[in-house]
């Protein structure tokens, strides 16, 4: 009986040895031999390039020839036997379970394939923390988690089943080109793009099972359509940049209608004004670097602090620090190498915030600056600031640019999250279909200018913008765990900082700012100023929207009039609206530019140095009582 027993365990490698040793005699028997030899690639014999070769669609770096296929795809690259040579291959080499494997080998991305696994593009964990925050499953939105490693919680459940599919840690599991529904696939997500004729190779091979003679290429060359799967969601921030926001409409509502455009999803989005840089043909790339989509070692909790650049980098108020390229390396020495358009450069600028390098960034002999487009090759000659920003007026010193150049993002002003027991979902983490789901129900988005508030950079506060992050209730009952604290309903007032990637080419009028609900964090109302039976004159503010039950405010507001929120109020740790003594510095400008517009004739003498004008009014100005003396922020 052990005897036999011991033969069946070691027959099938018996059997696989003596089928590649029958495989090897025929081949060097076989009088084509000298036309089938194997070659040598790397080192050792590579019998995958028998079968596979010849096969178009490489750059140069990963021509077959150079590497061979086993570098990339695992398997047993030293048999003639299909079977063999096939046991232990990998698909989707990008994927990251595999990626130190394949991409990450000490003769190809050790380094990337290292820090992509602490960045927020392939953990979400951000997303992860700022929804458990919501939750109110941890203190802090600055949490660790990972969205390929959730648990069981009603956050985490939400999360599996409605947000867990958009990172690159997710697994690709089928060869396809990109499209706007991509999901996954780590380092395939942004460095793999697909030919016609590789797209036609592939079909053919779902039909006849014939191994493909075109491979789609492995490149450095990252368009928007790679970025556009991920970030069309969420903040929308693909869809923005490109100038389309999304309604509620279908698909059959608006056919044949030019002004609106219908993804892959079903999605219907309506055009308003494209951010600049997109109207002037500027890719992600050509702004953001591989530091912040590949990540540098570093963990960081929310993408504001992995992005390393910002726009005083190309729009600089002063001489911009540069590096010769000789003193590049490592990464950014290959990729400029890599880069044709970027081999000519005499130097590159270093970003203000890390002092890294803007590889297409660079300083000509006139001292202009030049962006350098990295897969057009085109040279972009960005402005100097305007007046305004460089004169640095004493009540714009926190603003960050994005303040007076964003002139529209997405709002969502109310949401429910309930659970529905009885429901059921796909778990983007397994793949598979499970009991419960998530129903969201939203109102309409608004394309409106977002609201400022303030955040702390670096150690300072600035004033920056904001959008509704999350007014919502989150009912939990029935949620199946039982325990007591997660029954009952959840109700947020949060705005989350953003970064709409608008950008308009003029900054925004200061009424824009100074006079409007929505930009102080008030909603969509009007104000008016209102004399009462004292003679004293009063700001006043009505709102559009009616007030909610749980806080008294009205639907789409941040915070009241004269009224101070502490607490739980962004996804940010530190990030709060305007005060009320903010709020009175905005308003004493306001009132002034009912009449005295910022565009008029010598008006500059007035806001230059305001303080100065308010203490010369002419008797026809009157400032409202609650504007002459600034109230105090409670615990200030």
């Amino acid at each position: 009986m052990n005897g036999g027993k011991t033969l069946t365990r070691y027959l099938p490698p018996i059997v696989a040895a003596i089928a590649a040793a029958v495989s090897l005699l025929w081949f060097w028997a076989s009088p084509n031999r000298g036309v089938r030899k194997v070659p040598k690639v790397m080192g050792h014999r590579e019998g995958c390039l028998v079968c596979h070769l010849p096969m178009s669609g490489f750059e140069k770096a990963h021509d077959p020839n150079s590497i061979g296929c086993f570098s990339c795809h695992l398997g047993n690259p030293f048999t003639m036997n299909k079977s063999a040579a096939h046991k232990g291959m990998v698909l989707i080499p990008g994927n990251l379970d595999y990626a130190s494997r394949t991409c990450g080998t000490s003769e190809c991305h050790p380094l990337l394939s290292k820090n992509i696994n602490t960045s927020l593009m392939a953990s979400g964990r951000g997303l992860v923390s700022v929804d458990r925050y919501v939750f109110g499953e941890t203190a802090f939105p600055n949490d660790d988690g990972h969205l390929s490693k959730l648990g069981d919680s009603p956050a985490q459940d939400h999360l599996r089943k409605l947000c867990a599919s958009c990172h690159l840690a997710k697994p690709k599991t089928q060869p396809a080109p990109i499209s706007q529904i991509s999901r996954g696939g780590g380092c395939t997500a942004c460095h793999l793009s697909y030919s016609p004729e590789a797209s036609a190779a592939l079909e053919e091979y779902k039909q006849t099972r014939k191994p493909p003679k075109t491979h789609p290429s492995l490149t450095i060359r990252v368009t928007k359509i790679h970025c556009f799967g991920c970030h069309s969601r969420s903040g929308r921030i693909s869809t923005n940049y490109e100038g389309w926001h999304e309604t509620r409409l279908s698909p059959h509502d608006v056919t044949e209608n030019t002004r609106f455009r219908v993804l892959e999803d079903g999605r219907v989005f309506t055009r308003i004004s494209p951010d600049i840089h997109f109207a002037r043909g500027m890719e992600c790339i050509d702004c953001h670097t591989w530091r912040e989509a590949m990540g540098n070692g570093k963990q960081y909790f929310h993408e504001e602090e992995q992005v390393e650049i910002s726009c005083e980098d190309c729009h600089p108020l002063r001489k911009p620090a540069t590096l010769a390229p000789s003193k590049l390396e490592g990464i950014d020495q290959n990729i400029v190498k890599r880069r044709e358009a970027l081999g000519s450069l005499s130097n590159v600028v270093l970003t203000s915030k890390t002092k890294r390098p803007l590889l297409n960034v660079t300083v000509d002999i006139e001292g202009q600056l030049l962006v350098i487009g990295k897969n057009s090759g085109k040279v972009y000659h960005p402005k100097a600031p305007a007046p305004v920003c460089s004169n640095q007026i004493p009540g714009h010193r926190r603003l960050t640019c994005q303040s007076c150049h964003t002139p529209w993002a997405p709002s969502c002003i109310q949401c429910h999250t309930s659970y529905d027991k009885e429901g059921r979902a796909v778990d983007h983490v397994t793949g598979k279909q499970m009991k419960g789901r998530w129903i969201e129900k939203r109102a309409d988005m608004f394309p409106r200018q977002p609201s400022l508030g303030v955040k702390v950079l670096d150690g300072k506060e600035k004033v920056d913008t904001f959008i509704p992050g999350m007014i919502l209730t989150i009912d939990l009952n029935g949620y199946p765990d039982g325990s007591s604290k997660n029954q009952g309903k959840i109700f947020r007032r949060l705005y989350a900082p953003t970064s709409a990637h608008t950008t308009s080419e003029k900054g925004l009028e200061c009424q824009s700012c100074h006079i409007d609900g929505v930009v102080m964090g008030l909603g969509e109302g009007l104000f008016s100023i209102k004399q009462d039976a004292s003679s004293s004159q009063r700001v006043i503010f009505r709102s559009l929207f009616a007030k909610r039950d749980e806080d008294g405010l009205p639907q789409d507001a941040w915070t009241g009039l004269w009224s101070a929120r502490a607490g739980m109020v962004s996804t940010r740790l530190g990030a709060r609206p305007l005060s009320p003594t903010e709020q009175v510095r905005v308003l004493r400008v306001g009132v002034c530019l009912i009449c005295h517009r910022a565009d008029d004739k010598g008006i500059d003498k007035i806001y230059e140095d305001f303080e100065l004008a308010l203490g010369r009014l002419s008797p026809r100005c009157r400032l409202p009582d609650q504007l002459s003396v600034e109230p105090k922020t409670p615990g200030k």
